[in-house]
């Protein structure tokens, strides 16, 4: 037991030494004592650089615990962990909670060893700077643990030598040291930071905005969290700017823009292995583009998040937003969209997705449209389009936010494309629901119509702006989808608003299947629900205080 748990709290304490962001580089101090290193200015940097760098073990991965098993995504080409997708069978042996569970407290391990050297270092310029950046990532960490476990250990420590006893502490009392260490971070990080990969005021704020807002619903709330939440949220609007073009906002290449307030870079000198050391998004929620990949450039993508049929429903024909999250038509080459961007209107269409109000007679789609190939796939709505063999032959459009035509085949991680974790859009539409809780619903309309009316296809302003009377928690969760699908929100938004049950049973093809049947699949075995994730059986096992399991499991 003794051998097991040195193994697994060895995890917790690990520190990662791969750069994180542009200004990233791969340190190995393996042969320099800590002590004389970590205390010097070049050493002290390279510390909170590897904090950063942990945003990567974090987000590079399986993205599992944050799409699937929502009212926005299915299974799709391969399956996904059933547990996770379905609910039914999930339990504490599920290894893609274990994973994030591990990488979230090894990435707060590195930001308590960070702050404690922190304290001991030689004076720099920027000391107090780093000092509020590291603590707000340590908090942002405890943000992601207290939504997805509730009560959590809160090891604020930095640990040279093993302990294996950690108590877990009432999700009230996280909430309180989070708020706590992201106002002491507000006031000592700049107000510009050098990079979207660095924490600055304005996603402070954002991220504050965020906390209170989701401590909102809860019993242990204070009777201010959402007043709190829509003015920290009115401040970091404040600070920035949305993209005219929401195709602009997600174009290759476009990542580091006004209106990202944070995310996790890449770049090509903290990359070693190309077809290992990016990341996974692009591949989850792109489309299969078939065996021809490694032979022609395509990155492969597994098409496993497919869009649920909610999600092409939510959109509208005003709205641009349909035809810049999903690749609707495709050319010769599916990256001739990228490559070839300025000649699109001279090249022929080859596969045509149809919405549902674009065409339903393929005929006189063809007769309207002479430059597509007669040759050419037309793949009308709804047809197949949840569906799940996904392919380029295949019958849905799959998400192209995310695609990165610079990555190489792999069946692995391998775009360096940012993630991005905040930005503006999301903002309005934090401070809209903190409104909306308030009972401001007039305010709380004009912070969505910002975001619609910047989504609205030219001449269509009016049919994308909404009234107070539109606005229920309903609505925001449907302008969520609309305008972060994929983001790696949406499980948070669910489980905050009390609607993950209710919307994956109307949304969810599979999770529908199991409510038809008379079977809840959320439903554990002791009669409570497993709306929070369960504490993995490893870190039960292993941990000598007395831990108990949370409900439904």
């Amino acid at each position: 037991m003794k051998n097991k748990s040195t193994i697994f709290l060895s995890l917790l304490m690990l520190i990662s030494a791969v750069g994180c962001n542009d200004y990233l580089e791969e340190v190995n101090n393996s042969n320099v004592v800590a002590e004389e290193f970590y205390t010097t200015e070049e050493g002290y940097e390279s510390l909170v650089n590897a904090t950063y760098a942990t945003l990567r073990d974090v987000y590079g991965s399986e993205p599992w615990v944050f799409s699937a098993g929502t009212d926005l995504f299915v299974e799709g080409r391969n399956q996904q962990p059933e547990g996770i997708s379905e609910y039914r069978n999930l339990g504490p042996a599920e290894g893609a909670v274990e994973d994030f569970y591990l990488n979230v407290y090894a990435a707060i391990r590195q930001a308590n060893t960070a702050l404690y050297y922190n304290d001991i270092t030689e004076e720099t310029a920027v000391l107090e700077q780093r000092r509020g950046e590291v603590k707000f990532l340590r908090a942002y960490y405890y943000f992601l643990l207290v939504q997805q476990f509730g009560d959590v250990a809160l090891v604020t420590d930095f640990l040279n030598e093993v302990v294996t006893e950690f108590e877990r502490r009432p999700a009230s009392e996280v909430y309180q040291f989070i708020i706590s260490e992201m106002e002491e971070a507000l006031q000592l990080v700049p107000e510009n930071a050098e990079s979207r990969g660095r924490v600055d005021k304005a996603a402070v704020y954002h991220y504050l905005a965020k906390v209170h807002l989701t401590r909102g619903y809860e019993a242990y709330a204070t009777a201010d969290d959402f007043e709190k939440a829509a003015a920290y949220a009115d401040e970091a609007i404040s600070r920035g700017t949305l993209v005219n073009s929401f195709e602009e906002l997600f174009f290759p290449g476009n990542e580091n823009n006004e209106e990202v307030l944070f995310a996790v870079q890449y770049s090509s000198s903290s990359i070693i292995d190309p077809r290992d050391d990016g990341h996974m998004q692009s591949l989850f929620f792109g489309p299969y583009l078939g065996g021809e990949g490694a032979v022609q450039g395509y990155p492969y993508r597994s098409n496993t998040l497919v869009p649920t049929m909610f999600l092409f429903d939510a959109f509208s024909q005003y709205d641009a937003r349909f035809e810049a999250t999903f690749m609707t038509q495709i050319y010769d080459r599916y990256y001739d969209y990228y490559d070839r961007n300025d000649e699109l209107d001279a090249l022929v269409v080859e596969t045509y997705f149809a919405p549902r109000w674009a065409v339903q007679d393929t005929a006189a789609w063809r007769a309207a449209n002479p430059e597509t190939r007669a040759t050419a796939r037309i793949r009308p709505y709804p047809i197949g389009w949840e569906a799940g063999a996904n392919s380029l032959d295949g019958t849905s459009p799959g998400i192209k936010k995310f695609d990165d035509p610079k990555s190489v085949f792999s069946g692995n991680g391998s775009s360096t494309r940012d993630i991005i974790l905040a930005r503006l859009g999301e903002t309005y539409l934090i401070a809209a629901e903190a409104y909306l809780q308030m009972g401001q619903e007039g305010t709380a309309a004009e912070r969505i119509n910002a975001v619609r009316l910047r989504a609205a296809k030219p001449g269509s302003e009016a049919e994308m702006t909404i009234t107070a009377a539109d606005v229920d928690i309903d609505f925001i969760l449907d302008e969520r989808a609309r305008e972060l699908a994929g983001e790696y929100h949406r499980w948070f938004d669910l489980k905050r608003t009390g609607k993950l049950m209710e919307r994956t049973e109307l949304y969810n093809r599979d999770i529908k299947a199991w409510f038809a049947s008379g079977i809840n699949p959320f439903q554990g075995t002791d009669g409570n629900f497993k709306i929070l994730r369960p504490i993995p059986q490893l870190a039960i096992d292993l941990n000598e205080a007395n831990i108990q399991q949370n409900p439904g499991y």
